[in-house]
C-alpha cells in the first residue's frame, strides 16, 4: 500500500518539478522536446526575454500589445506546446508542435505548417508560434512546423544546410511520418499550409505523396524562372543555397516551380490559393496562373484574392485563417471536427 502511494507521489512531484516529462507521451519519436511552459512559465518571462534579445521590442514598444499578445499567450497555456527536434537523414531539424489537450480517445486532424524565408531568416520564434500557430491548434488541430535544415547556420554539422527546396523537402516528409504516430493524431486527415517559400515546399511535398487531404497556400512562388528577373536580388540566395545552381540554373528553378509539373500533383488534391493583390515580394500572377492551369486540368482549386493586401496579408490574417480552416474542414475525411 505504502509503496503504491510512494510511487504516485513520485510521479506527481516529477510532473511538477519537470513538466517537460509530461510531454513524453504527447510527442513520441522526437529526439528532443521542451515544453513551452518550461521556456516561458509566465508572460513576464516572455516579456523579459524579448527586452533582452529582440531589438524590435524596444524600438517598437508602442506596438507591443499587438506584437506580443498576452491574451494569446494565456490561451496557448491551455494547449500542449513544445519546442522539438527530430532526425532527418543524418542531421537534426528543429520544429514546434502544438495540440489540444487530450480528451479521452479524441483524434485531431493535423496541419503541417511550412514557413517562409530561408536558413535562419523566417525562423519561428515563440512569438510567431503565439500569433500564427496557436490559433490553429485552438480550433481543434495538431499543428507541426518544421524550421527546415539549415535554420542554425552556425552549426551545419548538426543541423545541416538549407537547399531551398532540395534535400530539405525530406524534413517535411519526416515530420509528416512523425505526425502520424502521435497518439492524438488523425492520420487520415493530414493538411499542408504553406506561406511564401513554404508554399513551394508544400507543392514539392505533395508531389511525392498521396496522403495529403488538402492544401492551403498563401503568397507562394509558382514559377521561379519568371520571378527571378522581377527580384534579381534572389539570385544571391539561390546561388548560396541551391546545389549545382550555376551549372544547371534553369533546371533547378523549374524543379522548384510547380507551374512546370502541376499535372503531376495528385489529381484529387484540393488546393486553396490565397494572395494579396499588392504583393511586392511574390507577383500575384504566380497564384493566378497556377489556378488557371489547375482549372484547365480540372483539379479541385479555389483562388482567393485580397486586392489591397501585401505579401503577408498583414491586415487580413483573420480572414486568411478562416478561409484556410474552412477549406480544411470542407475536405475533412469523416465527421468534421468542431472547434473546441
Amino acid at each position: 500500500m505504502f509503496r503504491g502511494l510512494t510511487m504516485k507521489l513520485f510521479w506527481l512531484v516529477l510532473l511538477f518539478v519537470y513538466p517537460g516529462y509530461a510531454l513524453a507521451n504527447s510527442w513520441p519519436g522526437f529526439a528532443k522536446q521542451q515544453s513551452c511552459l518550461e521556456l516561458y512559465p509566465d508572460f513576464h518571462h516572455l516579456v523579459k526575454d524579448m527586452r533582452q534579445h529582440q531589438p524590435w521590442y524596444k524600438a517598437e514598444y508602442w506596438l507591443a500589445p499587438w506584437l506580443l499578445p498576452k491574451q494569446q499567450f494565456d490561451q496557448t497555456q491551455e494547449l500542449e506546446c513544445a519546442q522539438l527536434e527530430y532526425h532527418s537523414d543524418t542531421i537534426l531539424v528543429q520544429a514546434w508542435g502544438l495540440q489540444p489537450k487530450a480528451k479521452g480517445k479524441q483524434k485531431w486532424p493535423v496541419i503541417i505548417y511550412n514557413r517562409g524565408g530561408n536558413s535562419a531568416l523566417g525562423r519561428l520564434d515563440y512569438v510567431s508560434v503565439l500569433r500564427q500557430l496557436s490559433p490553429l491548434a485552438q480550433q481543434g488541430f495538431i499543428v507541426l512546423a518544421s524550421q527546415y535544415r539549415g535554420s542554425v547556420p552556425q552549426d551545419q554539422q548538426t543541423y545541416g544546410k538549407d537547399q531551398f527546396g532540395g534535400a530539405d523537402v525530406r524534413d517535411i516528409h519526416q515530420l509528416i511520418e512523425l505526425a502520424k504516430k502521435l497518439p492524438a493524431a488523425d492520420a487520415n486527415n493530414i493538411f499542408l499550409y504553406g506561406i511564401s517559400r513554404g508554399g513551394m515546399m508544400s507543392y514539392l511535398t505533395a508531389h511525392q505523396r498521396d496522403d495529403i487531404r488538402a492544401m492551403a497556400i498563401t503568397g507562394a512562388p509558382t514559377n521561379l524562372v519568371t520571378e527571378l528577373p522581377r527580384k534579381p536580388e534572389m539570385e544571391l540566395i539561390f546561388r548560396s543555397l541551391i546545389p549545382d545552381y550555376d551549372q544547371h540554373k534553369v533546371r533547378e528553378l523549374e524543379q522548384r516551380s510547380v507551374i512546370y509539373w502541376a499535372e503531376q500533383l495528385p489529381a484529387t488534391l484540393p488546393i486553396l490559393l490565397i494572395y494579396g493583390g499588392k504583393d511586392q515580394r511574390v507577383h500575384p500572377d504566380n497564384s493566378r496562373l497556377l489556378a488557371a492551369k489547375l482549372t484547365e486540368l480540372k483539379r479541385p482549386v479555389r483562388l482567393i484574392e485580397f486586392a489591397e493586401a501585401d505579401h503577408l496579408l498583414t491586415d487580413y490574417k483573420e480572414q486568411e485563417r478562416q478561409a484556410m480552416l474552412n477549406w480544411f474542414r470542407q475536405h475533412h475525411y469523416g465527421p468534421a471536427t468542431a472547434a473546441p
